[in-house]
């Protein structure tokens, strides 16, 4: 019975494959709290918009949520963050697929003004982050 059992657990461990990143404290649901605007020094308190808005990043997807749903591809390298190759989530939608985003205007509320953007990452640890591209600077808390 106890060959059975370690026989068992075994091909049970050897079965198993973990999949895991290199996103280190990036990983995980973050809520804007500010958005500053770089150009006016305008800031903005991001958790009154559209109910708050979050970023969820895990592997290689971040997903936006708050206005529309959106998600994009990411590379995290050192200090520099790129968000690029966006789609209209279709989790919801009857048809589930998911739509390109050819147009940045419908990524601005997440302080993204490009298709493919750029952000140099202030601060990041397990609590707090901030982002800052030729545009914004963006800070965030996490969940």
């Amino acid at each position: 019975m106890k060959k059975i059992a370690f026989f068992l657990l075994t091909a049970l461990l050897t079965s198993c494959h973990v999949v895991t990143s290199n996103n280190g404290d990036l990983d995980g649901l973050w809520q804007m709290t500010t958005i500053e605007n770089l150009q006016t020094g305008e800031v903005s308190d991001a958790r009154d918009i559209n109910t708050g808005l979050n970023w969820a990043f895990q592997g290689s997807l971040l997903m936006l949520r708050g206005g529309q749903e959106v998600v994009c591809r990411f590379d995290h390298a050192g200090e520099t963050l790129k968000i690029y190759s966006p789609y209209i989530s279709g989790r919801f939608a009857e048809e589930h697929d998911d739509t390109p985003i050819t147009d940045a205007t419908i990524l601005n509320i997440y302080g993204i003004y490009q298709l493919e953007e750029y952000f140099k990452i202030l601060q990041l640890d397990a609590n707090d982050m901030q982002l800052e591209s030729a545009n914004v600077r963006l800070t965030f808390r996490k969940y």
